[in-house]
């Protein structure tokens, strides 16, 4: 299980998304995630959704590290990255 939950994070270091959720009091909210290599994705994301604006509820960057294999000699390498996580409501 660990395993997948790096390889999803992994996923989404290179791209921002976003999904519907139930805000703190109820109404609608959406829940962005993106990697550290696109932090700018983030906001990018949350304006495309909100185009007059959003209130940010909670925000979360969250460190990971990724094992990849190099080259044909089997040399491993550790990747570290951060994914970052917004709760917004539009305006």
């Amino acid at each position: 299980m660990k395993n997948l939950l790096l390889i999803l994070l992994a996923l989404l270091a290179g791209c921002a998304s976003a999904k519907q959720v139930k805000g703190p009091g109820g109404e609608i909210a959406y829940l962005v995630q993106c990697g550290n290599a696109v932090k700018g994705k983030c906001t990018e994301k949350a304006s495309d959704l909100c185009p007059k604006g959003y209130d940010l509820i909670d925000r979360n960057s969250d460190r990971y590290a990724e094992l990849t294999k190099v080259g044909n000699i089997g040399k491993l390498e550790i990747k570290a990255d951060t994914t970052t996580t917004m709760l917004i409501q539009c305006k």
